[in-house]
């Protein structure tokens, strides 16, 4: 493939955003390995391909104009090694435009035969060209990281993916239970599927809060641990607010208001953080 683009070839390429100069990541191809960050790019990409790198000309000044000072832009030519998530057959090779950092001496990285993973769009009308899904769309390919994304690229068939991604809080109520001490608390999460989501928090004396969810309208046995580093995890632990919102428990006497604010920051720790590094 020649290296040279025409103005306006290498600009309907180039409208998937490219990453701002304070995001400059440390090396070439970064390793991402966070469920969260994985799960972005999965759900913005129609196409995640694992490929070698084989050729990768820099772009000069005048076909590239817009690169941020301190970094390069190549035009990359790769061979398909296996496709995790496509919507019909890709072709054994592909090219794309990719943004990369200049090292400490201002060089530009050398990134010919770098296994990578990258997350793609295809180019309408341009079969075999493709621009990168989001910014910093490509990273280190790694055994633990392909293996994840193969169980996010599953994951992301199902409900939890589709419908689950949380909306808001509904409202939340607190009961106290048949002994002192003894108390449980319901929140009921907004989703953009429409199907509740049910958390659960049991407090019982001497023992520590135990976290539990439903999906439905009914609370049953069936209520069970949120599994972490799956969709369900990945929705609730970046999508869920803060803190209980104050309409959610508008209704209900102080102590009651404030037991649930409590038991809903107990759902955040039982969560953890939701790991995300990029925007």
């Amino acid at each position: 493939m020649s290296r040279i683009l025409t103005a306006a070839a290498a600009a309907f390429i180039l409208s998937a955003p490219m990453p701002a100069a304070a995001q400059t990541p440390p090396s070439p191809v970064p390793v991402v390995a966070g469920y969260a960050d994985l799960a972005d790019l999965v759900l913005a990409s129609p196409i995640v391909v694992k490929a070698l790198i084989t050729r990768a000309d820099r772009l000069n000044a005048k076909e590239a104009p817009d690169v941020a000072p301190g970094r390069v832009r190549f035009l990359v030519e790769a061979t398909v090694q296996a496709a995790l998530q496509a919507p019909g057959a890709i072709p054994a090779k592909i090219s794309y435009l990719w943004e990369a950092p200049l090292d400490a001496r201002g060089k530009a990285p050398k990134v010919k035969n770098i296994p990578v993973i990258s997350f793609l769009r295809p180019v309408p009308g341009r079969p075999g060209q493709y621009q990168l899904a989001a910014g910093r769309a490509q990273i280190a390919a790694t055994p633990g990281v392909e293996s994840m994304l193969r169980r996010i690229v599953s994951e992301a068939r199902t409900p939890a993916a589709r419908d689950l991604r949380v909306t808001g809080i509904a409202n939340a109520f607190h009961v106290p239970g048949s002994i002192p001490g003894e108390s449980e608390s319901q929140i009921f999460v907004k989703t953009a599927g429409g199907q509740p989501i049910s958390l659960v928090v049991l407090t019982r004396p001497g023992q520590a809060k135990t976290v539990s969810y439903a999906t439905g309208d009914i609370i049953d046995d069936a209520a069970t641990a949120i599994p972490r580093d799956t969709m369900l995890w990945y929705r609730l632990a970046c999508g869920l607010p803060a803190a209980l919102p104050d309409l959610a428990v508008a209704d209900l006497a102080p102590a009651d208001r404030a037991a649930a604010k409590a038991d809903y920051r107990a759902v955040l720790a039982s969560l953890g953080p939701c790991g995300r590094t990029q925007p």
